[in-house]
């Protein structure tokens, strides 16, 4: 079985405790935030006696840890990303886009970007980290809040779209 099947079946395992499952749901947060390229709303619906506020905040705290390590995992990717940008035109294209993307936005349109339910964040998270000019501890701080507010909006979007708007169609539920 891969990892997130294995992670997902846990979770569904484990949702009649809420303290295991918070536990399980915080790591499988940070897996998806580092490596796991799946959206996680889902898994906001498994565990009815976990509070969803505390699923919320677990999600925010969850990606704010993963983009800490993603943070620290860009400033030693982007010397071989500009070796791969001089070989190859299509991914100068792309990476010249991400570039310009970063600059003009900033932290609020990473904000916005992954406020947007069932997207997959991996990519984005990855590419502001290795495009920020600055690499100091308060554009670490910055980041890393980013992605904590980020993921609590995701999550009360996710919940009123499903409670309040009938639409949890979208989320297989």
């Amino acid at each position: 079985m891969d990892i997130v099947g294995g992670l997902t079946s846990f979770l569904e395992q484990v949702q009649g405790d809420p303290l295991v499952y918070s536990v399980i749901f915080f790591f499988y947060i940070i897996a998806a935030t580092l490596f796991l390229p799946v959206p996680v709303e889902l898994m906001l619906f498994l565990s009815p006696a976990t509070p969803f506020l505390l699923k919320a905040i677990l999600l925010g705290v969850g990606k704010a840890v993963g983009s800490i390590i993603v943070f620290y995992i860009g400033m030693n990717v982007e010397k071989p990303i500009n070796i791969l940008t001089r070989k190859w035109g299509f991914f100068r294209m792309v990476v010249n886009f991400s570039k310009w993307l970063v600059e003009k936005l900033g932290y609020f349109g990473l904000y916005l970007i992954l406020s947007v339910p069932i997207m997959v964040d991996t990519v984005p998270v990855y590419l502001f980290s290795i495009f920020r000019k600055d690499r100091c501890d308060r554009d670490l701080r910055l980041f890393a809040l980013t992605n904590l507010a980020a993921g609590v909006t995701r999550a009360g979007i996710v919940y009123l779209a499903v409670t309040e708007l009938g639409m949890g169609y979208l989320f297989g539920l």
